[in-house]
């Protein structure tokens, strides 16, 4: 009896288990004190049992397949969206900013760019609040950071602190916001999107 499915199986790299239901749990403090560092006694890929399940682990939140093949798509994806939410945090972005930054790096293949994500992404956050209407923060690279409203000053000065963190200079800050912008504003398909 055969069966036919309509959409790809579990087994592939293309569909990860990333509900993660079988849990491998290879960093529990009392099992990685007796076993991790132990070997196992017949050939295994990785004689140390703790770095054989963690690449079972692996496998099976769809980081790899195999011992050396990795899905980058997927690893550049978590990273993108990990770092937006971190950057955004930063910012103290509203939930609606965040929702529309992190859609918006998600469609970019970064890597087209030809510039740092870290700086890409920042350029993103501070389009999204400096063309939000309902935001009062000016987030543009040029916008004065001392004005006479103490408030506004303490709220835009984040995104200058998070600039000189990261060491970007102010040429840096103004040509990728003004890419962003140009990209955000475009009608068309990005021609860095994927």
């Amino acid at each position: 009896m055969t069966t036919k499915v309509d959409k790809p199986t579990a087994t592939g790299i293309a569909t990860p288990n990333t509900q993660n239901e079988t849990k491998i749990d290879y960093e529990d403090k009392n099992w990685a004190r007796s076993h991790a560092n132990q070997f196992w006694e017949a050939d295994y890929l990785y004689s140390r049992k703790g770095k054989y399940y963690r690449h079972l682990d692996q496998m099976n939140q769809g980081l790899k397949n195999g011992p050396n093949w990795y899905n980058q798509i997927y690893i550049n994806f978590c990273t993108n969206r990990d770092l937006t939410k971190y950057i955004s945090s930063y910012l103290e972005m509203l939930p609606r900013q965040v929702k529309k930054a992190t859609n918006y790096v998600l469609e970019q293949d970064l890597r087209k760019w030809g510039i740092r994500k870290e700086l890409v992404i920042w350029a993103v956050c501070a389009y999204v609040v400096h063309s939000d209407d309902q935001d009062k923060r000016r987030a543009h690279p040029k916008t004065k950071t001392r004005t006479e409203d103490p408030e506004h000053d303490e709220r835009a000065i984040q995104f200058w602190d998070f600039a000189y963190k990261y060491n970007f200079t102010m040429k840096e800050r103004v040509s990728t916001y003004h890419k962003v912008s140009w990209d955000m504003e475009s009608s068309g398909p990005s021609k860095r999107s994927r």
